[in-house]
């Protein structure tokens, strides 16, 4: 693990990266809708003559990122739970030793809180990726259309 200082800044960066991730999303998402809408539109009102390759890819493209998104958190959120287990095992075992624990024992508990909330900080951001990398290529590449 980093130092403290460190870890914070990381901490700090992941958030704001995911909030930048999570903005836009959402404005690639409103050109997205805006630009594949007619299609549907048109596909339903003439199946024969719709984009079927667009059509299809709306499906599979979004069961693919988010397959992968709950595939990101499932796994950060296994790593939480054992170093949340940990955490809640240091706070017991400080919390009722009867005595002053030694420094070192401080240190690997803040560690591991450490870790903890980093994780838990990172882990939206990691399973956002796919789904920020999906969204924001299709506006780019249904943006340039029209």
């Amino acid at each position: 693990m980093p130092t403290p200082m460190i870890a914070w800044w990381q901490i700090w960066t992941d958030a704001a990266r995911t909030g930048l991730q999570f903005w836009e999303t959402l404005a690639a998402s409103a050109v997205v809708i805006d630009r594949r809408m007619p299609m549907i539109d048109a596909g339903m009102r003439n199946p024969w003559t719709a984009d079927h390759v667009e059509l299809t890819g709306m499906v599979t493209e979004k069961a693919t990122a988010f397959a992968k998104a709950g595939d990101s958190l499932a796994h950060d959120m296994s790593a939480m739970q054992g170093l949340w287990f940990q955490a809640m095992q240091d706070a017991w075992s400080l919390g009722t030793a009867g005595r002053m624990p030694s420094a070192k024992r401080v240190a690997a508990s803040n560690d591991r809180a450490m870790r903890l909330a980093a994780g838990m900080i990172g882990a939206g951001g990691r399973a956002l990726t796919p789904i920020h990398a999906k969204a924001t290529a299709n506006a780019k590449r249904l943006g340039a259309k029209r």
